[in-house]
């Protein structure tokens, strides 16, 4: 899924996609131990999740977490379907990344 992009999925079964993935290969993200949240401002759409030790455990919202991206709904669907750069995203203030750069960092290199 995250090859291919989102394709014209709306954010919520995006996010929940890529819940399931984390969900179902967990192996390959044993070295992850962090917490993280993304929202879009504009929808409301948003999902929490942990990785410990590369197990996925969904979080509630009002849960503290490691790292939040927030943005506008169409700026993160650009960022999954590859026609965002995410960190032009972040330059230019689509969106916005409060927390650990550094657990970021660590789950951006696995997907």
């Amino acid at each position: 899924m995250l090859a291919e992009g989102s394709g014209n999925r709306p954010l919520s079964e995006v996010l929940d996609g890529l819940c399931g993935l984390l969900e179902r290969y967990g192996s390959v993200f044993e070295e992850v131990t962090a917490s993280y949240r993304l929202t879009a401002a504009d929808s409301g759409t948003s999902r929490a999740f942990a990785l410990k030790g590369g197990q996925y455990l969904p979080l509630g919202d009002n849960e503290p977490v490691d790292v939040t991206i927030t943005g506008k709904e169409q700026h993160l669907l650009a960022i999954f379907n590859k026609q965002l750069n995410p960190a032009g995203a972040l330059l230019t203030g689509k969106i916005k990344v409060k927390g650990s750069l550094a657990a970021l960092n660590t789950l951006a290199s696995y997907l």
